[in-house]
């Protein structure tokens, strides 16, 4: 499940997997141990298109169902979705 923690080491690494290989602390690895970063980052895309209104209502609220599946809290999602709609 993705936590407000683990959406920061995202963040702090751009979403790039190789990126946080090299250079995450032995701490951050073990936080995001088992994280399919790619899931992640297509989830974000999607995030960016609802949030400019670029996609149906129906994908909308898919993209809504698939975020609450995927985040631990209300917490995360919130930060999650107002990430998005900055990019």
């Amino acid at each position: 499940m993705l936590t407000v923690d683990k959406l920061k080491v995202l963040l702090k690494f751009n979403w790039d997997p190789d990126h946080f290989i090299r250079g995450g602390s032995a701490k951050e690895k073990a936080l995001m141990a088992g994280i399919d970063w790619s899931e992640y980052a297509g989830l974000l895309q999607d995030l960016m298109l609802v949030t400019k209104k670029l996609v149906s209502t129906e994908y909308a609220l898919n993209v809504h169902r698939k975020l609450l599946a995927v985040c631990a809290d209300e917490a995360t999602t919130q930060t999650f979705i107002g990430y998005a709609s900055t990019l």
